[in-house]
């Protein structure tokens, strides 16, 4: 009995000690060169009611419903989303900073089925008049003590695809909006 109290002892120590040693949020960073001028990409990724183009999970639900607050394209405006809890569940998006031609910025909430918190960053680069290379850095807080969970669980493993999807879907309709009418 002694011993499985000491070894039960070690376990909550060795999981406290780690929630102090592993980061607090998980990173995933993806990126896709467009045959668009970044002005053009830049103009669709600052505004809110084109989200949904790269949003993959918007895509897959079709309950969703967004309510807008402030004005689309500035720094302030969100939209609060309630959908599927399986797919998209509830939160909100919120513009926190606007670089223009180059970065969009976005704090997001969620509320339901679990709540959090996320950073969602796109960065614009042009690499000549017709092509630019989009990034997509996404990063999900965790707070101690639930960062214990980092160890089992990768946020690029299980959901980097996603990401890889929703920048698919802007090159497609971007390159579609940006080719020469005939």
């Amino acid at each position: 009995m002694r011993q499985l109290f000491f070894f039960l002892l070690a376990l909550v120590a060795a999981a406290a000690i780690l929630t102090f040693v592993l980061p607090v949020s998980q990173k995933v960073k993806k990126s896709i060169t467009i045959s668009a001028p970044a002005k053009d990409i830049y103009d669709n990724l600052s505004k809110l009611e084109n989200f949904n183009r790269v949003s993959i999970w918007s895509q897959a639900d079709s309950s969703i419903v967004n309510t807008m607050k402030g004005t689309d394209g500035t720094v302030g405006a969100s939209v609060s989303w309630k959908g599927s809890p399986e797919i998209s569940g509830e939160g909100s998006i919120e513009i926190t900073e606007l670089i223009p031609d180059h970065t969009v910025s976005h704090k997001i909430q969620f509320s339901k089925p679990k709540k959090g918190k996320a950073s969602s960053t796109f960065s614009v680069i042009g690499q000549d008049k017709k092509s630019t290379t989009v990034t997509w850095y996404f990063e999900l807080h965790t707070p101690r003590p639930w960062n214990i969970f980092n160890l089992f669980y990768s946020l690029d493993k299980q959901m980097g695809e996603d990401f890889e999807k929703g920048l698919a879907a802007l090159k497609l309709y971007m390159e579609a909006m940006n080719r020469p009418v005939p």
